[in-house]
C-alpha cells in the first residue's frame, strides 16, 4: 500500500512543477463598496437541513459589499473543522490518506479546516434575485475525489433560503425557500469575516500554484471592514 502511496504521490508533483504562478488578487474592486450589516447577514443567513451524515458547520462568517446599483452582494462561508470520506473502497483510503489525511495535501494547498460558500445578490427593495453555490457533479462517494459544479439560480427567491449538505467534502443541494421556524434546520448566526480571520484561513495567497491556492471567495471580498 506505501508503494501505491508513493507512486500517487510523485505523478502528483511530476504534475504540480509545470503549474504556472499567479500573482496574488488586486486590493480593490472597482464598482464595489464593502460594508459590514450584521442585521442584514442574520436576516438573510441560509439555513441547513439537519440530518447529514456530514456533519454541521461550527460557524458561519461573511463578508458584503454594495455595487453602483444599490445592490447588495453577500457571501457566507460556512467552517468545518475538517472534511473526510468514510466511505469503504480505494478511492476514498487513498482520499483519507493523501488529501484529508496522511501527508494532508489539502492542508498544504488551501489552508487548515473546511470552508464552503453561498453567495446572494440583494436588490435594493431587499429581494433576493440570485443565489449562487457549489454542488457535487455526479456525486459518487466511492470515488477519490468530487466534481464541483456551481450552481447559478437568477430568479427571486424568499428568505431563509435552505440547503442541505450532500456530500462528504461540504457541498450543497438547494432545498427550498421561505423556511418556517423549525427545528428541521440548523440556524448559526453569521459573524463577519475580519481581516485577521481572513488570514489566518489563507483565504487569499500572495503566490498561488498547485501547492498553494487560494480558497473559494468572490471578488468583492477582498475588500473588507476594518
Amino acid at each position: 500500500m506505501k508503494f501505491f502511496l508513493t507512486i500517487l504521490f510523485i505523478t502528483l508533483f511530476s504534475y504540480c512543477s509545470s503549474i504556472q504562478v499567479v500573482d496574488k488578487n488586486a486590493d480593490t474592486v472597482p464598482g464595489f463598496t464593502p460594508i459590514k450589516d450584521n442585521e442584514l447577514a442574520n436576516r438573510y443567513a441560509p439555513l441547513l437541513a439537519i440530518g447529514s451524515e456530514h456533519g454541521d458547520p461550527f460557524a458561519i462568517y461573511y463578508r458584503a459589499s454594495k455595487d453602483l446599483e444599490g445592490n447588495t452582494h453577500i457571501t457566507y462561508h460556512y467552517f468545518w473543522e475538517k472534511e473526510e470520506n468514510t466511505h469503504s473502497g480505494t478511492g476514498p483510503f487513498f482520499s483519507r490518506n493523501i488529501y484529508t489525511g496522511g501527508i494532508k495535501l489539502q492542508k498544504t494547498m488551501f489552508g487548515k479546516g473546511d470552508i464552503e460558500q453561498v453567495s446572494f445578490i440583494i436588490d435594493s427593495y431587499g429581494r433576493i434575485g440570485q443565489v449562487e453555490y457549489e454542488t457535487a457533479e455526479d456525486y459518487d462517494p466511492s470515488k477519490f475525489g468530487v466534481k464541483h459544479k456551481t450552481i447559478l439560480r437568477k430568479e427571486q427567491h424568499k428568505e431563509p433560503v435552505v440547503f442541505k449538505v450532500m456530500s462528504w467534502n461540504h457541498l450543497f443541494d438547494y432545498v427550498g425557500d421561505n423556511a418556517s421556524n423549525s427545528s428541521d434546520y440548523i440556524r448559526i448566526t453569521p459573524v463577519y469575516f475580519t481581516q485577521k480571520l481572513w488570514e489566518e484561513y489563507e483565504m487569499v495567497k500572495e503566490k498561488e500554484s498547485f501547492f498553494s491556492r487560494s480558497r473559494a471567495h468572490k471578488p468583492y471580498e477582498i475588500e473588507f471592514v476594518e
